[in-house]
């Protein structure tokens, strides 16, 4: 499962839908209490875990051949389900 690129396609597609609901909770804050808990752990932990993986990615990027810009636009947009397959090899520069 993970050297199947269509496996990380679907994981990079929920990078990206997280990434929407953070967006409508900060323009729209949620009333809903769960919502609410929920957009307050995934805000948080992608505030603490971004910063972390652009550091990690950048070592991995730079092995695969890929530019810094090209490495930290895509590390922002998609976390480790960008770099962890070009890691993996699943992914080619």
């Amino acid at each position: 499962m993970l050297k199947s690129r269509g496996f990380w396609y679907l994981m990079m597609a929920g990078a990206v839908l997280g990434w929407v609901f953070i967006v409508v909770g900060l323009v729209r804050p949620f009333r809903n209490e769960t919502l609410k808990k929920l957009w307050k752990s995934l805000a948080l932990t992608w505030l603490v875990g971004h910063p972390l993986e652009l550091v990690l990615s950048r070592g991995i990027g730079a092995a695969a051949g890929v530019s810094p810009a090209h490495t930290l636009v895509k590390t922002i947009v998609y976390g480790f389900t960008w770099w962890l397959p070009v890691r993996l090899g699943v992914f080619k520069a």
